[in-house]
């Protein structure tokens, strides 16, 4: 199974949840409450990936500062360096790799490096699961066939 199939099953019309690096923490936070999610793609005013933030960046941020909610800008937390993948790319090489970097979130960019979704561990578990419960109907078809 490739992207692209993971973004097909995910609800229509919900989109990828952005925000402007130079917004708030706590309105990443609010944001982040609000849509029920654990990452926001931080983008500039042409749509391109500055970074992402996670639940857990804000919580490692709360741990060195009690006010990094009313002081600090999604860009003062967000890992810059963001790792992303393609709609091509398969699903066993997100597991490798979001296993091997410990992230929960990777963002899926076009051709010309636009973002066109976001993938999750649990997107990417439930297609695993998926995938195994069609290898076992198979198989039991196959032997239901065989007798």
């Amino acid at each position: 199974m490739i992207v692209k199939t993971i973004l097909k099953t995910k609800a229509r019309g919900a989109g990828v949840v952005t925000i402007d690096p130079d917004a708030s923490i706590a309105d990443a936070a609010r944001l982040l409450a609000n849509h029920r999610i654990g990452a926001v793609i931080a983008v500039d005013a042409a749509g391109a990936i500055k970074g992402i933030l996670s639940e857990r960046d804000i919580v490692r941020g709360l741990a060195q500062s009690d006010t990094i909610c009313t002081e600090a800008k999604v860009s003062d937390l967000m890992t810059a360096n963001v790792l992303t993948c393609h709609e091509d790319d398969s699903v066993d090489s997100l597991m490798k790799t979001m296993t091997a970097k410990r992230i929960r979130h990777l963002p899926v960019v076009g051709a010309a490096g636009e973002l066109t979704g976001m993938v999750t561990i649990g997107d990417v578990v439930k297609s695993r699961l998926d995938e195994m419960d069609m290898e076992v109907d198979n198989l039991r078809q196959y032997v239901a066939a065989a007798r």
